[in-house]
């Protein structure tokens, strides 16, 4: 009878841990950290730096034997007006720069046109086109410097003086600072006289008639003149200038 009673009492208190009970949390979803996640997460890590060094390794000790880098039989931009050497010790000349005006009489509108776009998003070049950054150009090449009234011009600009001629366009678009000083114009410049002269050439054509082309120069006349040598005989000298003989007298 005693030990029915127990055994009675084991279940019913078995049932009861069984039950729900809504005033304590369920904790058989809940996962209590153990050490093991911080060994894996260790291992992950380090897995992830080793890689790292690895990869870093293989690119300090083999990039350079993958890819070296191999100097150009000529260099693909040429620098302007620097020397350059021949190989041999010998230094070579640079090319000569052709005059402007020769520039000029070769230069094509298509050219000038292509050319022309960097300025687009200031200037524009058709007739009774508007203003924008930039005054429109339409007819300015043989025009006073600020060659239109309903433009706000910069005072350095304005108080220059002369006219847009091939002379002045091209200074002017060699480098507009320095040219005018204290121009608001951000335009860096055209390092390239080929490009100066087709832009001049491109604005020369916008205009009711075109702006004549500027004459070339006479090379000729500014060459000097060949040096001829002096094959004329000099005179035999008296004997008294001559100079004494050596030996005995």
């Amino acid at each position: 009878m005693c030990i029915r009673t127990a055994m009675d009492r084991l279940c019913c208190a078995r049932r009861n841990f069984d039950l729900p009970n809504p005033d304590l949390p369920n904790i058989k979803n809940h996962r209590i950290p153990s050490l093991m996640d911080s060994f894996e997460f260790n291992k992950i890590a380090g897995a992830v730096l080793a890689s790292l060094l690895v990869i870093l390794g293989v690119g300090m000790f083999l990039g350079p034997a993958l890819y070296a880098p191999t100097e150009p039989a000529q260099q693909a931009y040429v620098v302007e007006g620097l020397e350059a050497d021949t190989g041999d010790g010998a230094v070579a000349e640079a090319p000569v720069e052709q005059p402007i005006e020769a520039l000029i009489a070769a230069a094509t509108v298509e050219r000038g046109e292509r050319v022309a776009r960097r300025c687009v998003a200031c200037h524009s070049f058709d007739e009774g086109g508007a203003n924008g950054i930039g005054p429109n150009l339409w007819n300015i090449m043989g025009d006073k410097m600020a060659h239109l009234d309903n433009f706000n011009y910069s005072s350095a600009l304005a108080g220059f003086g002369g006219e847009w001629n091939w002379e002045t366009m091209n200074a002017f678009l060699l480098k507009p600072s320095e040219y005018i000083p204290g121009t608001i114009m951000s335009f860096a410049g055209l390092n390239k006289a080929e490009d100066r002269a087709a832009v001049m050439a491109y604005l020369a054509a916008q205009a009711p008639t075109p702006y004549p082309k500027p004459a070339l120069p006479d090379l000729a006349a500014d060459s000097p003149a060949p040096v001829t040598p002096d094959t004329t005989t000099t005179p035999d000298a008296p004997p008294s200038m001559l100079p004494p003989q050596a030996g005995p007298q």
